[in-house]
């Protein structure tokens, strides 16, 4: 019983702590082109530097993969292509998950 009691107590103070992330831009470089910049922030991360995984295109049969690394500061930024224009972010190890679409 002391054993379940304290797996609870580590399940839940581990997901207190959980990172966060969010898109704060995702705008075309040029109009009618596919070219985009991305950016975000991630916060309350385990661990620095913080390694994020960014789906362009996600809801499709062949979406992108970028892998790029958030700063100390927790900013990143990347350059992608989009035909859709909808992006996911997620950082690795961790549940913290955002969707965005192109403005």
């Amino acid at each position: 019983m002391k054993s379940i009691m304290t797996i609870a107590a580590l399940t839940l103070m581990t997901s207190a702590f959980a990172a966060d992330i969010k898109i704060t831009s995702f705008n075309f470089v040029r109009s009618g082109e596919p070219a985009a910049e991305l950016c975000g922030e991630v916060s309350n991360a385990t661990s620095t530097p913080s390694y994020v995984r960014v789906a362009v295109d996600h809801k499709t049969a062949r979406p992108a993969i970028y892998n790029t690394i958030a700063g100390a500061d927790g900013r990143f930024c990347l350059s992608v292509i989009t035909w859709r224009g909808t992006a996911e972010a997620s950082v690795f190890g961790e549940s913290a998950r955002t969707q965005s679409f192109v403005k």
